[in-house]
């Protein structure tokens, strides 16, 4: 009959649990102490970054008057265009809307109006209902501009939108955001509306096929259901993304077609920045989605070998555009050292740490954020500068710009504190 406790039973549980569970040693107790009292303050640093890269977005770019946001925004505030580009409104609009509703620093209301001045200003003049596309530009009015071949415009109003409405269960927001929603996933069986280079159906690029990964995993988030309603389009697209992996799986090309690789400089390119953020994003589906040997796969590839690639030992950063064959890219700016790799790679490596327990990648995140701190921040007004050279000076002082505004630095931010306060409130990480 099972006792209830005490007597005779108390002492071979004891002793099971003892060696199942050994006592750390006094050394490894004191190690531990101190990496969680270093991570602690790596958490404050990140959270006070952010609070400066927000400060920064809030005080300079909010278009009060016609609504939305004035994202070219020169180091000091200064507004040189107001041409608004609407992947950097919708961006923006999502960053607002996921602190509002993922934190409890900035859950306030002033938060939640920032990011409807977004998201109201995105309702009225960036979709076009003849056929459901997304405008490249707009005027500060919002008058249409232009419109380009790919879909990264779309991706952001969707992902911006399901964002908005978590915040505020306004039913217009969410039923754009399902319009448009529904005409990505129609494109994604279409090859050929899937590259940036207007190439034929068979071909496709990592890019935009991390774009539709990331709009998935980010209307999944608050809604888990959405998981299972598309688990064939995970599914297609994740497959269709491992096409990418070539050479016996040991690189990540940007270009292919789906017999292989494609001939040329074109398809020897390959994109660190999108291979990481990519990278990361599988770690995310992997977790969720308990695919333990996508994860290995993906750390080892995605994350291990790329990030190896792409740092540059001589002067640090990550390089923009590499040549799988080690050829000069024909990139001209393969060399620059650009905002967004760097903060992808926080993320990805970061999140690898958090998975594997593994002290690499911490220390590789450490060696990026430094680096990020050195070329990148700007203390004396908040957010990062974007474009540096090879050695990493700087060469665009506007923080924002046509393809820079308030997003990759302020979710790497975000992310990689609350990853990193994870770590701490559960006492660190096991191999």
């Amino acid at each position: 009959m099972p006792s209830n406790g005490g007597g005779k039973n108390d002492g071979p549980e004891v002793i099971v649990t003892k060696l199942l569970d050994p006592p750390e040693t006094d050394a490894a107790t004191k190690e531990r102490e101190e990496l969680l009292t270093v991570l602690a303050e790596l958490a404050g640093r990140l959270e006070h970054e952010l609070k400066e890269v927000i400060k920064f977005w809030d005080s300079n770019s909010l278009d009060t008057e016609h609504m939305g946001y004035l994202t070219c925004v020169d180091y000091d505030g200064t507004i040189y265009d107001t041409t608004k580009y609407c992947a950097l409104q919708a961006q923006q609009t999502y960053i607002y809307a996921k602190l509002y509703n993922c934190t409890d620093v900035y859950h306030t209301e002033d938060m939640l109006e920032t990011a409807k001045l977004g998201g109201e200003f995105l309702l009225r003049h960036a979709y076009r209902a003849s056929d459901g596309r997304c405008f490249h530009s707009v005027s500060r009015e919002g008058k249409p501009l232009s419109l380009r071949p790919n879909i990264v415009s779309e991706v952001y109003f969707v992902m911006a939108f399901f964002e908005l409405h978590y915040a505020t269960k306004q039913s217009n927001y969410i039923s754009r955001g399902e319009m448009v929603l529904k005409t990505v996933l129609a494109w994604i069986k279409d090859s050929g509306s899937l590259n940036s280079y207007g190439m034929d159906t068979s071909y496709s690029t990592l890019s935009d096929l991390g774009h539709v990964l990331r709009m998935l995993l980010a209307i999944s988030e608050h809604n888990p259901t959405k998981l299972r309603q598309h688990k064939e389009d995970f599914t297609y697209l994740i497959k269709r993304i491992l096409q990418h992996v070539q050479r016996s799986n040991t690189v990540v090309l940007e270009t292919v077609q789906s017999t292989g690789e494609v001939e040329g400089a074109v398809g020897r390119l390959v994109n660190p920045g999108t291979v990481l953020e990519v990278g990361w994003l599988l770690l995310k589906y992997s977790l969720i989605a308990h695919k333990k040997e996508l994860r290995k796969q993906v750390m080892s590839l995605f994350v291990d070998k790329m990030f190896s690639a792409a740092w540059d030992p001589n002067h640090g950063g990550i390089f923009t555009f590499l040549d799988v064959d080690g050829l000069n890219p024909t990139e001209l700016t393969w060399n620059m050292k650009l905002w967004w790799p760097v903060t992808d790679a926080m993320i990805a490596l970061i999140m690898s740490y958090k998975m594997s327990g593994e002290r690499k990648y911490l220390n590789n995140f450490s060696r990026v954020f430094d680096y990020a701190m050195v070329h990148f921040r700007e203390p004396g007004h908040g957010e990062w500068y974007g474009y540096a050279d090879n050695e990493g000076r700087v060469t665009h002082t506007f923080k924002g710009g046509p393809d820079k505004g308030c997003f990759h630095v302020a979710r790497c931010l975000w992310m990689c504190a609350r990853i990193v306060r994870d770590v701490v409130a559960a006492g660190g990480v096991e191999k």
